[in-house]
């Protein structure tokens, strides 16, 4: 089975295409995001979220999260993500570095989501994933 990434907001189809070689992708199908209350019912199967625009990653949000293995977001800054919360489950948060939103951005944040889910340390890593004693 593929791991599941889901898309907040919609996206160029370079970057559903190039997740899809690997991922069973739910894309955002409007213009609007994915609720949080909708997300929140996936929370327990989603291994990547793609996030296009900047939403709210916190501890509620995480809890449910158990298969979660990255957050790549598709913009410089991601003021509203706890980095820290994410670290300590083992979550990859990453960012772009082009200036430029679009298709750019949206193919290096699915790029960083198969360096994740490939089992390599993905571009753009904005934390470091606390390692389990030898």
């Amino acid at each position: 089975m593929k791991p599941i990434a889901v898309i907040t907001h919609r996206v160029h189809s370079e970057a559903i295409d190039l997740l899809s070689s690997a991922c069973e992708v739910m894309p955002a199908i409007t213009r609007s995001a994915h609720a949080r209350q909708e997300f929140m019912l996936l929370a327990h199967h989603v291994h990547a979220l793609l996030m296009a625009t900047p939403e709210r990653i916190d501890d509620v949000l995480l809890r449910d999260c158990r298969r979660l293995r990255v957050v790549a977001c598709a913009f410089r800054i991601p003021e509203h993500i706890d980095i820290t919360a994410c670290t300590r489950r083992g979550i990859w948060v990453t960012n772009v570095m082009t200036r430029h939103p679009g298709a750019e951005a949206e193919l290096e944040a699915a790029r960083n989501i198969l360096d994740v889910l490939g089992g390599d340390i993905p571009r753009g890593a904005l934390n470091e994933i606390l390692q389990p004693a030898a």
